[in-house]
């Protein structure tokens, strides 16, 4: 995984990854990019040139996915895409001017790309989005998965907090959900047809997505993942 470096997860799926502290730990950042009819979709921008996105071009729309990530959303709105944002971001951000907010799931992306936001946790009004052609699930901070290979003080401080091994949430999301509006979300996540799950941070799901997200949020007690 090289920092900076555009890499291809599937057919219309691109990552590119890059270092973040947060609360002095490195956690790591990881921006999604989506090809659909319609045009490019940056999910989680980070602070790269437009130029790493190489062949694929401009995007035409960048997604600031929920309320804690939207450093670097300026940079390509001055770069020409479109912003969206989570409920409440614009409140936030009062200086950057969104074309809308992503408080529905009507898609203003097209037909490949399906809009999910998340009502049951006020720090973040997380929205997540779904690829359909390549049944990729793109989360930002709903769940982690941090891998053994992460910095012993990131895996120490996350086991604490509930977040690691593997794919977890926190303590905070445990605290802070609103449970009665999180299960028919949370269900409604898992009745879609995805097998990818790609998180802002640590490791991407390749396959069985579904199956992992489902047991990370089985303290929710929401049904389990079945086939589509």
């Amino acid at each position: 995984m090289g920092e900076g470096t555009l890499r291809t997860l599937a057919a219309g799926v691109h990552v590119l990854e890059a270092q973040q502290r947060f609360q002095g730990l490195e956690v790591g950042a990881r921006m999604t990019v989506l090809e659909t009819n319609a045009g490019v979709l940056v999910h989680g921008p980070l602070n790269v040139p437009g130029s790493a996105l190489g062949a694929l071009g401009a995007p035409r729309w960048v997604v600031a996915p929920n309320k804690l990530h939207h450093l670097h959303v300026g940079r390509w709105m001055e770069a020409g895409a479109e912003a969206w944002a989570a409920p409440g971001l614009a409140e936030k951000r009062p200086d950057l001017r969104f074309a809308g907010c992503l408080d529905s799931p009507d898609s203003p992306f097209g037909e490949d790309i399906g809009v999910f936001p998340l009502r049951c946790f006020r720090m973040t009004n997380e929205v997540v989005l779904l690829h359909r052609p390549s049944r990729t699930l793109v989360v930002t901070d709903l769940v982690f998965n941090f891998a053994p290979t992460a910095p012993w003080a990131t895996r120490a401080v996350m086991a604490g907090l509930g977040g690691y091994p593997g794919c977890r949430t926190t303590l905070l999301e445990r605290l802070g959900f609103d449970r009665a509006v999180a299960r028919p979300q949370i269900a409604e996540l898992l009745s879609l047809d995805f097998d990818r799950l790609v998180l802002s941070h640590g490791e991407v799901i390749e396959t069985g997505g579904r199956a992992a997200l489902a047991e990370a949020l089985g303290w929710l007690g929401a049904p389990a993942a079945a086939e589509p």
